[in-house]
C-alpha cells in the first residue's frame, strides 16, 4: 500500500509541472501570435487610413478636396497639359543642409537636403469658394498618391538612406494654389559617386555632380527649370568638412540624349578644395624630418653605422607603406608619390655616400698603418748601413726602400748600401722623383679629398632637397590642368550659391 502511494506522488510530482509548463507555452504563442496579429492590424489601419480613397473620403477637411477630384473625373497617371501645348515646366530648387563626407577612397558623398519641385497642372484650378476662400490648400503627404507628379530620379545616386514611410526624420510636404500649382517637398539623404582625379593630391581640387531628371518622361513631355525670381534654386548652410573645402557650387541645366530619346536634366556642381593640413602633419612633415636625421647621420662621422642608416631607410618605406594602404589603387602618379620617392631617393643616396666615405676612410687608416711600421724600421735600417750625414740621412728617408741592391759579388742573401751624392740638390730630386705616383691595385685617397667630398655631397644634397621643396610646393600644381566636366560648364551656370 505504501508503495503504492509512493508511486502516485511521484507520477502527480512529475505530471503536474509538465502540465503547467505546456499550459504556459500555449499561452506565450497565443499572446505572440495576438500580438503579431495586432501589430499586422495595426499596419493595415494606418495604410488603410492613408491609402484607401473611401477612409481618407470620411476625413473632414479631405472631403472638399476629393470630392472635387471626383467631379473633374481627376486622372493622375495622365500628364497634365500645357497651356502652350509645351512640355510640363518643373521648377527645382535646392536646399543643402549637410555634407557629412568626400571620400577619395570610395570615390562618393553623403549628402543632405530639402528637395523641391513645383509644377502646374490646369486640371486643378479651383474656385476659392469651394475652399473656404483658401487661395492655397495644404494637403496630407498621402495626396501625393492621387495626383500626377514627375518621376523624378537622381542618375548618380548609389543609395539612398530615406526610413521607412513616415518616419520622424524624413517627411514632405504638398500644397497646392487655386491656379493649379503644386508645390511639392521633401527630405532626401543621399550617397552619391564623385570621379575623382588624384594626380594633384593633396593639392587637388575635386568636381562633384548632382544630377535630377524624369525616368520616363522626355524632354518634349517635362522640362526640368531651376527656380527664378525671389526663391533661389541652391541654398547652402554652413559646412564644415574635414578633409576639404566647399570652393563653389552652382547650377546648370542639360539635354541628355538616350536610346529612347532626349530627356531633360538638372545638375547641382560642387567644387571641393582640400585641406591639405592633415597630408602635412601625417606625411610632409615626418618624411622631411626623416631626410633630414640622414643628413645629421652622416655628419656624425664616426658614430654612424649603417644600422643607422638602413633603420633610417626603413623609417620612409613605413611611409610609402602606410600612405598607400588608405589611397585608391590608380595606375597614375599622384603628387604625394613624387615627393615620398624623392625623400626616398635622398635617403637612399645618403647610405650609398655614407658607404663611400666608409671606404675612403678605412684606405687612408691602412695607408698611415704602413706609413707608421715603415717609420719605425727606419733607425734599423741607418744601424745596419751606417748612415750618419744629414744629407744622406734625408736622401734615405725618402728613398729606403730602394736604396738596398743585391751586390754582384756578394750572396744573394747579403745587401750592401749604395751610395748617394751628399748633396742637398740631389735629395730634392729624388723625392721629387718619389712624389710621382706609382701604379698599385688600389685607389689612394688623401685626408683632403676625402673631407672635399664629404662636404660638396652633402652641400649638394642640401641644395637640391631645398630647391626640389621650392619648385613642390609653388611649381608642380600649376603645371597640371584641372579636369573638367561638360556637364558642369562655369560658363553655363545659371547660378552661384553664396558660400557661407
Amino acid at each position: 500500500m505504501r508503495l503504492n502511494t509512493t508511486a502516485l506522488l511521484l507520477i502527480f510530482s512529475i505530471l503536474i509541472p509538465a502540465c503547467v509548463g505546456v499550459r504556459a507555452a500555449i499561452r506565450l504563442k497565443k499572446k505572440m501570435n495576438s500580438g503579431d496579429s495586432d501589430e499586422q492590424d495595426y499596419q493595415d489601419d494606418i495604410e488603410d487610413a492613408i491609402y484607401d480613397k473611401a477612409s481618407i473620403f470620411e476625413q473632414g477637411e479631405t472631403h472638399d478636396f476629393l470630392q472635387f477630384l471626383r467631379s473633374i473625373k481627376y486622372d493622375h497617371r495622365q500628364v497634365p497639359d500645357d497651356e502652350n501645348d509645351g512640355p510640363v515646366k518643373v521648377n527645382v530648387s535646392i536646399v543643402v543642409s549637410n555634407i557629412r563626407s568626400v571620400s577619395e577612397v570610395t570615390m562618393d558623398y553623403s549628402i543632405e537636403m530639402f528637395y523641391r519641385e513645383s509644377w502646374r497642372d490646369p486640371r486643378l484650378k479651383y474656385s476659392k469658394a469651394k475652399f473656404k476662400n483658401k487661395t492655397e490648400i495644404s494637403l496630407h503627404e498621402s495626396y501625393s498618391n492621387f495626383l500626377w507628379h514627375p518621376d523624378t530620379f537622381v542618375p548618380n545616386a548609389i543609395s539612398s538612406k530615406n526610413p521607412r514611410r513616415q518616419s520622424i526624420t524624413h517627411r514632405s510636404l504638398l500644397r497646392l494654389r487655386n491656379n493649379g500649382s503644386i508645390l511639392y517637398s521633401r527630405r532626401l539623404s543621399l550617397i552619391l559617386t564623385c570621379g575623382m582625379d588624384l594626380t594633384l593630391f593633396p593639392f587637388d581640387s575635386q568636381l562633384c555632380k548632382m544630377g535630377f531628371e524624369s525616368y520616363g518622361y522626355t524632354a518634349d513631355q517635362v522640362k526640368y527649370m531651376w527656380s527664378q525670381g525671389e526663391i533661389q534654386p541652391l541654398i547652402l548652410h554652413k559646412i564644415r568638412l574635414p578633409d576639404f573645402q566647399i570652393g563653389e557650387a552652382y547650377v546648370t541645366n542639360r539635354v541628355e540624349t538616350y536610346a529612347t530619346g532626349e530627356y531633360s536634366r538638372l545638375y547641382v556642381c560642387f567644387v571641393f578644395n582640400r585641406a591639405a593640413g592633415f597630408c602635412f602633419l601625417q606625411l610632409i612633415i615626418p618624411s622631411t624630418a626623416v631626410v633630414i636625421t640622414s643628413w645629421v647621420s652622416l655628419w656624425m662621422e664616426n658614430e654612424t653605422s649603417f644600422q643607422d642608416m638602413i633603420s633610417i631607410i626603413l623609417t620612409i618605406t613605413f611611409l610609402l607603406f602606410s600612405y598607400n594602404e588608405v589611397m585608391p589603387r590608380v595606375s597614375y602618379i599622384k603628387a604625394m608619390d613624387v615627393y615620398l620617392g624623392v625623400c626616398f631617393c635622398i635617403v637612399f643616396l645618403s647610405l650609398i655616400k655614407l658607404a663611400v666615405v666608409k671606404y675612403m676612410r678605412q684606405r687612408l687608416l691602412i695607408t698611415r698603418d704602413t706609413s707608421i711600421v715603415a717609420a719605425g724600421m727606419l733607425p734599423m735600417l741607418k744601424i745596419v748601413n751606417g748612415i750618419n750625414s744629414p744629407e744622406a740621412q734625408c736622401c734615405h728617408e725618402s728613398r729606403y726602400d730602394n736604396r738596398y741592391k743585391p751586390s754582384s759579388l756578394a750572396p744573394p742573401d747579403v745587401y750592401t748600401p749604395v751610395e748617394y751624392p751628399d748633396t742637398p740638390s740631389i735629395c730634392r730630386q729624388n723625392r721629387a722623383k718619389d712624389d710621382v705616383p706609382k701604379s698599385s691595385g688600389c685607389i689612394e685617397f688623401s685626408p683632403t679629398f676625402m673631407h672635399r667630398f664629404h662636404w660638396i655631397t652633402q652641400m649638394l644634397f642640401f641644395i637640391g632637397f631645398v630647391i626640389f621643396c621650392l619648385f613642390y610646393f609653388l611649381v608642380y600644381p600649376n603645371i597640371h590642368s584641372q579636369t573638367t566636366d561638360e556637364d558642369c560648364d562655369r560658363q553655363m551656370s545659371e547660378w552661384f550659391a553664396e558660400i557661407r
